[in-house]
């Protein structure tokens, strides 16, 4: 009798251990996601830990709303939506070819980002402005003018949040074919180029996002970094005007002003919380129109994602 309780005590306290050890490891772990989540807020928090993710594979009441409300557009007109924690998706028109036009800028940083990886080397140079970096089609870098130093941390930042054209110019010299050719290779594109510039598809112009989304071509910080410079840029009358102040959008907008070749185009990442997605809309039009269709298509998104059961 002796014996048996002696044994059920050593059970008694090897449990006990056990439990006191993987309370200590489940601590260790929620810790520790909660300290990646603050650090890389922005990345897909599956590449963080495994955690309960709001799942909804069923989109089709909002792909027929969506159907019904686009038609009138044509073809000139091309959309991809993506529900983030589930890859479920909805494209209209999502293959049409468009003018990349300032979408193209994103490329390029990752293109710096994954040059400054290459090299090992996280210090951004300060260069001087050349007179061929210098155009005055979009921002106001361009009136500094020839011979003003900047850091390429900050160029980076102004491409990023006022798509500056002078601003991305002054990455485009540190970065090696190599450079642009491991961005694209990890991307599910096929880059095509004309005579005015890089073509792109809303579709595709979702996978550039979702890379950087799912750090899946940079690393965490870099992807980390780019995304958080897209959250502050000032262009807000398009993807933004559409949702609520107080959702958080990493977004890009393009414009194509040629005459017969007029498009507007905006894609983001909506940090809807647990419910995050991806939109991108490409309106081939005046720019009041395209804001309409671009600002309206996201309201509808959001109000349906924000809105379903589970």
């Amino acid at each position: 009798m002796k014996y048996i309780f002696i044994f059920i005590l050593l059970l008694s306290l090897v449990g006990n251990i056990a439990l006191f050890y993987n309370w200590q490891q489940s601590s260790s772990v929620g810790k520790n996601f909660d300290e990646q989540v603050r650090k890389y807020p922005y990345l897909s928090k599956r590449i963080l830990a495994d955690i309960p993710q709001d799942i909804r594979i069923n989109f089709l009441p909002l792909r027929n709303k969506l159907q019904t409300d686009t038609a009138p557009y044509g073809d000139k007109f091309g959309m991809y939506f993506e529900y983030l924690p589930t890859g479920t998706s909805i494209g209209i028109n999502s293959t049409n070819e468009f003018l990349a036009a300032s979408l193209f800028k994103l490329p390029v940083v990752m293109a710096y980002f994954k040059h400054k990886e290459r090299i090992k080397n996280e210090s951004d140079p300060t260069i001087v402005l050349t007179q061929n970096m210098l155009d005055d089609r979009f921002g106001d870098l361009y009136k500094k003018g020839a011979g003003y130093k900047i850091n390429l941390k900050d160029a980076v930042r102004i491409t990023l949040e006022e798509s500056d054209n002078t601003a991305v110019r002054t990455l485009v010299p540190q970065l090696s074919k190599d450079d642009f050719n491991n961005v694209y290779e990890g991307l599910d594109i096929d880059l095509k180029l004309d005579k005015q510039g890089a073509i792109i598809t809303a579709k595709q112009y979702g996978s550039i996002l979702k890379a950087l989304f799912f750090s899946s071509i940079l690393n965490k910080d870099h992807s980390e970094e780019i995304l958080a410079y897209l959250t502050k840029t000032k262009f807000q009358d398009k993807l933004p005007a559409g949702v609520p102040s107080s959702v958080v959008v990493a977004h890009k907008i393009g414009v194509v002003e040629l005459s017969d070749k007029e498009a507007y185009m905006d894609c983001g990442i909506f940090y809807v919380p647990r419910r995050p997605y991806l939109l991108c809309v490409i309106s081939q039009s005046d720019e009041k129109t395209a804001r309409e269709r671009i600002k309206n298509i996201s309201h509808t998104v959001y109000e349906f994602v924000k809105d379903f059961e589970i």
